[in-house]
């Protein structure tokens, strides 16, 4: 697993959680080399895949990433959807003279779209701002 990483150009970052995975994925690895040369010739190609078939569908591949928060602690707003209706209305309008009736539906819905992002833009909620305090008088 260091070899890889090393490999790669990527510079590993060592903390004793991850020594204790990589140690216990080393010694794993041998226990199941040593499973499947026990197994015999004619079959050790087909345990190989196999093992190898397993792995990939038992490990996530794909990290969950995490909105990270904005820097005075407020959570991040949900996506308006005023910026996805402007395309659809440009492309309805765009396809209207080619094909009338899907034309017209996304046209509908891109307009919709935009009244539906400027109704959310104009009542969202603004964040209560800090009540000042008032001045302090020597």
């Amino acid at each position: 697993m260091r070899r890889f990483r090393e490999r790669n150009g990527r510079i590993p970052i060592e903390n004793d959680e991850q020594k204790k995975s990589e140690e216990r994925i080393a010694r794993l690895t041998r226990d199941l080399a040593d499973a499947i040369n026990e197994g015999g010739a004619p079959g050790r190609s087909e345990a190989r895949d196999y093992a190898i078939d397993l792995l990939k569908d038992g490990v996530d591949t794909e990290v969950i990433s995490t909105p990270e928060p904005r820097a005075d602690g407020a959570p991040t707003q949900p996506l308006n959807p005023f910026g996805l209706g402007i395309p659809f209305l440009l492309l309805g309008v765009l396809m209207m003279p080619l094909f009338s009736v899907v034309g017209l539906a996304m046209a509908g819905i891109g307009a919709l779209m935009c009244v539906v992002g400027v109704v959310m833009a104009i009542f969202r909620r603004r964040p209560e701002a800090p009540p000042e305090e008032p001045p302090e008088e020597p």
